[in-house]
């Protein structure tokens, strides 16, 4: 069964089109990641779905059923900022929500317990993991069959980044259908049944991680890591996402590559500390598609 469907969305802010038509349909119990640049459209798209944002056009089911207040009680989002005021402690948090949602008092103490949370601490004390843990557990106050999550897992470390990993994996083997918006690649590729590439309010492509991957076709990704010089030099033969420090280079055939890219970059000067061959990553598609990396 679809949990969600989106037909045809649209959302201008002025001139500019934030949304340009997004079609999406998201199946009961999977995880579905939105993959896109700051920018691209995710946090609308999400704003409108879990916030109410008003919209131009198009329409949202969700279960089957239109948008409205009632519907919206079945979806439980966790925006990027802390939702908990800084000088409740955790449990006067969790009670100050369940009365507005007007939720079971007895969850609190189960969600305390399931993401070991301290009670008496205050939101302001919690480090940056917990505030995350704190966030899901308001989300899950009412027990909603959709979580939609944005941007999770930004400025967490990666054992806390990790963390929120396994908590996601929980929440479908516990039923729930999981929306979730990153510009972290690694994270839509660890996590997502199936992964939508928004970019400048568009879905450009759709499909599960592997799918997704197939459209490089027979390419393969040099990537070199170093104090990089002369990557202008390869630019008009090669397709490159360049960051500081690192190029992932696309090439047709890496053993016949291999020697003129490395040419090129010791002869403009460059200090090589690894340079290895790998696999297509979704960032790679993304770059394929638009020709610019995801951040």
């Amino acid at each position: 069964m679809k949990a969600l469907e989106v037909g045809e969305l649209r959302k201008r802010y002025g001139n500019f089109e934030a949304l340009r038509g997004v079609n999406l349909e998201i199946e009961e119990g999977e995880i579905f990641a939105l993959l896109g640049p700051n920018g691209a459209g995710k946090t609308t798209l999400i704003r409108i779905i879990a916030e109410g944002l008003k919209y131009d056009s198009g329409e949202i089911r969700v279960f089957g059923e239109p948008l409205t207040k009632k519907t919206s009680r079945l979806i439980g989002y966790v925006p990027q900022e802390s939702i908990a005021y800084d000088l409740l402690t955790v449990e006067e948090n969790l009670r100050f929500y369940a009365d507005i949602y007007d939720a079971p008092r007895d969850r609190i103490k189960e969600l305390m317990e399931f993401f070991s949370l301290p009670r008496r601490k205050r939101a302001k004390e919690l480090s940056g993991g917990y505030k995350h843990r704190l966030n899901l557990a308001i989300a899950l106050l009412y027990e909603p069959k959709i979580l939609i999550l944005d941007e999770p897992t930004v400025g967490l470390d990666v054992p806390s980044r990790r963390e929120v990993w396994e908590l996601i994996e929980h929440f479908r083997s516990d039923g729930k259908t999981v929306l979730l918006a990153t510009h972290y690649m690694e994270e839509a590729e660890a996590l997502a049944d199936r992964v939508a590439i928004i970019n400048e309010g568009k879905i450009i492509a759709l499909g599960t991680p592997a799918e997704l991957k197939g459209l490089i076709g027979n390419e393969s990704i040099i990537q070199v890591e170093g104090i990089l010089k002369g990557i202008e030099r390869l630019k008009g033969r090669f397709k490159i996402i360049d960051k500081e420090g690192r190029v992932r280079i696309h090439v047709k055939n890496a053993r016949e590559a291999l020697p003129t890219v490395v040419h090129a970059l010791v002869e403009a000067g460059s200090e090589i500390k690894a340079i290895t061959v790998e696999e297509p990553t979704l960032e790679d598609v993304f770059m394929k598609l638009t020709g610019r990396g995801l951040e």
